[in-house]
């Protein structure tokens, strides 16, 4: 049996943390994320593995263009206008681009946007601005969305932006406190395949990150308290099992999985070892085919195929209802 593997990394920046009131958790001059995506790109393309990098669209340019939007007010108050590594870098879409590996450039809106929070019309606004950041690189514009913060866009909004695609919260966002512990150590999110569901494919994913370990320190932040006390290499040695049984059990179940974080998150040495090793055991398995790793653009593709919706347009195809298994 075959399993279906997505992997998605958030390049966000200070983009995710600009409306919050607490400081962001990029390194200085980004110099941490920097080297992240680095390796991460150097070990993709040694294992020939495609990611989906979810970009907000500012991160396209080397500095904020002129222009009225329709945010609400304050919206971007403490966002710098000239070049900031934190806010503005298209060096680092250009290393993406570069890779031997053809990577997903996938967008995360133009301004890290909370979707279900704004006017329709702001977010069709955002979208058509990120559609043309992508091009501007020389990019198609994307079909694929992963909305910040995982808030729900208006799917006429997406299916007029030309967005097919959309990853969401398939599971639970806030386990019971007694669970928790057990899932964030030792329960990957079960198999769930992906559905079209009124005109847009839906790509399930945890509330939480799932590629790197809430047990292990987060970019700069320290781990959560309850995990401390664990020595570090065997809280790494249980991530990278997390991993791997995520993987196998969507192969047992001829299923599927999507694993995430942002890319801060991997910005530290806690965190690389057990992703590095997992992505070697996962090329093994898709090399012994047992599983495919598929970023989103292809998702779209193969579950369109296999509903038969060849022309984008058949409403007699569309999923009204998704249950969870």
């Amino acid at each position: 049996m075959t399993g279906v593997v997505t992997l998605s990394v958030e390049i966000e920046l200070g983009w995710g943390y600009h409306d919050l009131d607490h400081d962001g958790r990029v390194s200085e001059d980004r110099d941490q994320e920097d080297v992240a995506l680095d390796r991460l790109l150097d070990r993709c393309d040694e294992l020939d593995v495609p990611f989906t990098f979810d970009v907000v669209g500012h991160l396209f340019q080397d500095r904020r263009p002129a222009y009225d939007s329709p945010h609400p007010d304050g919206w971007f108050d403490g966002v710098p206008d000239g070049p900031d590594p934190a806010f503005y870098a298209p060096d680092m879409i250009e290393r993406i681009k570069r890779t031997d590996v053809d990577h997903e450039l996938c967008t995360h809106t133009y301004s890290h946007t909370l979707c279900s929070q704004v006017d329709p019309d702001v977010v069709a606004w955002d979208l058509q601005r990120a559609a043309d950041a992508h091009r501007a690189a020389g990019e198609p514009a994307p079909v694929s969305l992963v909305p910040p913060r995982h808030s729900p866009p208006p799917r006429d909004v997406l299916r007029d932006a030309g967005i097919e695609i959309v990853r969401t919260v398939g599971y639970d966002r806030e386990p019971k406190r007694v669970h928790k512990l057990r899932r964030l150590l030792f329960e990957p999110p079960p198999p769930k395949a992906p559905r079209l569901v009124d005109g847009v494919v839906e790509t399930y994913c945890a509330p939480f990150t799932t590629l790197t370990a809430s047990s292990l320190a987060s970019g700069s932040e320290p781990p959560l308290a309850m995990f401390r006390c664990v020595p570090r290499r065997l809280r790494q040695r249980l991530h990278e099992r997390y991993l791997t049984r995520a993987v196998e059990t969507a192969a047992e179940q001829d299923s599927y999985t999507h694993l995430w974080c942002h890319l801060h998150d991997m910005a530290n040495d806690s965190q690389w070892p057990p992703i590095r090793s997992f992505l070697g055991t996962l090329a093994e398995l898709r090399d012994r085919g047992a599983v495919e790793v598929l970023p989103m653009v292809a998702l779209n593709d193969r579950v369109r195929d296999r509903t038969g919706e060849t022309d984008r347009q058949s409403d007699d195809l569309v999923v009204q209802s998704v249950k969870t298994p």
